[in-house]
């Protein structure tokens, strides 16, 4: 649903979204949104909201509070976010152009956090710079998606406005702020997250370095000294857990074990198991299905 208000200060456009079940199962999902076109003396606030409200100040200036004792000044190309809960003020400053902003509402349970990706946080509710044409064409692309109102089939919505939600988050996030590279102990903890989901895939430590963006010498070294064994050890003992699951809790076949757990040969693998755990795959699970 849109509805428009022209007032003494604004014209704005209101766009209100209606969220569904499914909407309801995503991380994140729009509120409302729109666009304003302000005068001289445009004023809002103070005032709380208890979700997310991205602004993007597309030409003028305005002058940004919160909090009481915080302000920023800012102008086309920058962009602020009211978080929930909190006081703010925002409005036209004397002497200089009014700003023509569009806004969208988002909410949910990783709303904060997937901010948090792009630079904004609560300590620091605005960025200087980073609207880009990729993020104005998606936004305008999901601001469309809300003035479409509720035709069609609910489900394609919603799942339309979040490929246009995590879209616009990306463009963003090409623009946001480095404050800090990443230290080896957070790659490698992202490492392991992604060995762990494609171990059984017969990923290989190559494989696995360009993932990370290194070359394969710097990963394994590096690896090897936070993680207290080579990334090949590691790859490894996910396979070995993995396979010694499906000995214990299903019928497989140990061919089929082999095979699923990444490994390309039932020789390759059986050889692997027999040096891990002094068993054969059949004698382990001959072991654990007797309760020995």
């Amino acid at each position: 649903m849109n509805t428009y208000a022209s007032g003494g200060s604004e014209t704005a456009e209101y766009l209100y979204y209606a969220l569904n079940e499914l909407d309801k199962q995503c991380s994140i999902w729009p509120v409302r949104g729109g666009s304003t076109v302000t005068k001289r003396g445009y004023y809002a606030g103070p005032k709380r909201i208890e979700s997310y409200s991205l602004h993007i100040v597309k030409e003028g200036t305005v002058r940004v509070e919160w909090d009481g004792a915080n302000s920023v000044t800012l102008s086309g190309g920058d962009m602020f976010c009211l978080f929930p809960k909190r006081t703010y003020t925002y409005y036209a400053i004397e002497g200089a152009a009014p700003p023509k902003m569009n806004w969208i509402v988002i909410d949910g349970p990783c709303a904060a956090e997937m901010l948090n990706l792009t630079g904004i946080s609560g300590e620091k509710p605005f960025l200087e710079g980073i609207w880009t044409q990729e993020a104005e064409r998606v936004l305008e692309g999901l601001l469309g998606l809300m003035r479409g109102g509720e035709t069609g089939n609910a489900n394609i919505r919603s799942l339309e406005m979040q490929s246009h939600l995590y879209r616009l988050l990306a463009a963003l996030c090409r623009t946001a702020p480095q404050t800090h590279a990443m230290d080896t102990a957070d790659w490698v903890k992202q490492s392991m997250s992604y060995i762990r989901q494609h171990a059984s895939e017969g990923i290989t430590v190559q494989q696995a370095a360009r993932a990370a963006g290194m070359n394969r010498t710097y990963y394994s070294v590096a690896f090897a000294e936070k993680a207290g064994m080579p990334p090949s050890e590691f790859i490894t003992g996910v396979r070995m857990d993995a396979a010694k699951r499906l000995l214990e809790e299903t019928d497989a076949s140990i061919t089929e074990v082999a095979y699923t757990t990444g490994y390309s040969s039932l020789y390759a693998f059986t050889r692997t198991f027999k040096n891990r755990f002094s068993l054969t795959p059949t004698a382990y699970r001959e072991a654990v299905w007797k309760g020995i």
